[in-house]
């Protein structure tokens, strides 16, 4: 579910009807674990100075 992510090894998955954008992993410890590192609006600005 969602796309490739920004950095290596993540994905995105801009959630329907509301403004929001959940990055995650998957499997990184085992097959069936999906790790939530990040809800962020999308109105906000993730770009790095």
């Amino acid at each position: 579910m969602g796309h490739v992510g920004r950095v290596p090894g993540t994905h995105e998955w801009v959630v329907r009807g509301l403004p929001y954008i959940i990055v995650y992993q998957t499997g990184a410890t085992d097959s069936d674990e999906v790790l939530i590192l990040g809800v962020f609006h999308a109105a906000q600005d993730r770009d790095p100075e």
